[in-house]
């Protein structure tokens, strides 16, 4: 019996290795066209609005699946869902490499977007179901290096492998690679340990007795929380601001301070890593004190500080190690919008809490997709009159009366201290005020 025991803890990393190695495709997916930015315009002649519309295609149909994806690893599990998945992200790399039209690559972008939109919540399933509960944060984290590792990637070194054996060679391999990994995927994953005839590892066990409602209703009672809005809306614009800053940040070093894509990618390598970093530490502060809302508002104030700086500093054109330092901690101080899936998970049924933070998800990517259109129609407008260094000036000023409004919207946040409130707000034993860092 102990032998299968430890078969299964065995097999369980083969599985989650598969998954994470997946996300980490999907990221990189995600944030490439930074380095293929320039082949696209000598290619398609696209402007920087459509270069940003092209960016934000992945987070149309990303975001609109993110409730979806829920459902559809509850019920076709994750195995399946992933791999379909796989495969969608796998076609939709293949057919960008071979796009002719900008109306193909727009559509392969969407593509793209598609696929990738089930694979974290199918690892969450996974983890749920193949590891115990204490494993689960750290699983979650360990999740997301490899996800911001993808984002590194799609940097500086995707930008070299391009400059080798240019865009449409690059992005065909990595079609063929996701594929070949979706079947491996298929072949090697089963939902449960005991599809693979092992005993169960996780023993669910229900603690609260609440009554059984249907989807529609539990999205209802979630939106009706007054307190969620000031959490979406701030992950609107943050993660709006950072997808921007993902798509923009090379271009930006390029343009302005007139750096190879090359020399611009490496410096952009480093924005996920040091999300990553700041994440990982961060969470691990915040369990560990109990605190969430003081992070969020303290993190913003250091953001508008930030973007001040690079938008004021030498007339929007600091020196290059300020504007690398800025960026890189602009891509740190982002991080505090992960707390939010805890607070919002906080806020609702615990019976619940996939959906609720899968709300606090979609917020996330309809951000993803909105804001950086905004970033570059200004680019776009401003470029031809201002030229780079007053074209992204403009841009820089726009996240900093943005960071100002998440400051403000950030003191209506309620401080859960890390516990589950849902039934002492629904009883009314839980008043703590919304103004109160602790």
């Amino acid at each position: 019996m102990e032998k299968v025991k430890n078969l299964a803890y065995k097999y369980r990393w083969y599985i989650f290795g598969l998954f994470v190695i997946i996300h980490l495709f999907a990221f990189l997916n995600r944030v490439s066209l930074a380095a293929v930015k320039s082949s696209l315009e000598q290619t398609f002649g696209i402007t920087a609005f459509q270069y940003s519309n092209l960016s934000s295609a992945f987070f149309y149909t990303y975001a609109i699946m993110q409730i979806p994806s829920g459902i559809l690893a509850d019920t076709f599990g994750a195995r399946k869902t992933c791999f379909i998945g796989g495969i969608v992200m796998a076609v939709g790399t293949a057919l960008f490499s071979m796009s002719v039209s900008y109306g193909m690559l727009f559509f392969s972008r969407l593509l793209i977007g598609l696929g990738s939109s089930v694979i974290f919540l199918a690892i969450l399933k996974i983890q749920a179901t193949w590891f115990e509960e204490r494993q689960f944060s750290k699983l979650t984290g360990l999740t997301n290096i490899f996800g911001y590792s993808g984002g590194a990637l799609a940097q500086g070194p995707l930008a070299i492998v391009i400059g080798i054996f240019t865009w449409r060679a690059t992005f065909f391999v990595l079609g063929i690679l996701i594929a070949v990994l979706s079947i491996a995927l298929f072949i090697v994953v089963r939902n449960r340990p005991e599809d693979k005839g092992y005993e169960p590892i996780v023993i669910i066990k229900h603690t609260a007795k609440t009554e059984n409602t249907g989807i529609l209703k539990t999205l209802a009672e979630i939106l009706k929380c007054r307190y969620m809005w000031p959490i979406m809306v701030i992950n609107f614009f943050i993660i709006g601001i950072n997808f921007s800053m993902t798509a923009w940040a090379l271009p930006y070093f390029k343009d302005v301070y007139h750096l190879s894509v090359a020399n611009a990618g490496m410096i952009t390598f480093f924005y996920p890593i040091t999300a990553a970093v700041f994440g990982i530490v961060l969470g691990a502060i915040s369990d560990k004190i109990g605190l969430r809302k003081m992070f969020t508002v303290f993190m913003l104030c250091v953001l508008c500080v930030l973007f001040a700086v690079i938008a004021f500093a030498n007339g929007g054109k600091p020196s290059i190690t300020t504007s690398i330092t800025v960026i890189l901690l602009v891509g740190g101080f982002q991080t505090f919008t992960l707390l939010h899936f805890g607070i919002a998970k906080d806020l609702n049924n615990p019976k619940y809490s996939g959906m609720s933070t899968s709300i606090a998800n979609v917020s996330m990517h309809i951000g993803s997709a909105i804001v950086p259109l905004f970033a570059g129609a200004i680019i776009s407008k401003y470029l031809p009159v201002l030229g780079a260094q007053g074209a992204y000036q403009k841009v820089f000023i726009l996240f900093l009366v943005i960071a100002i409004i998440c400051v403000i919207l950030s003191t209506l946040i309620i401080e859960t201290n890390c516990k589950n409130r849902y039934f002492e707000m629904r009883e009314g034993k839980f008043t703590k005020s919304v103004f109160k860092l602790k």
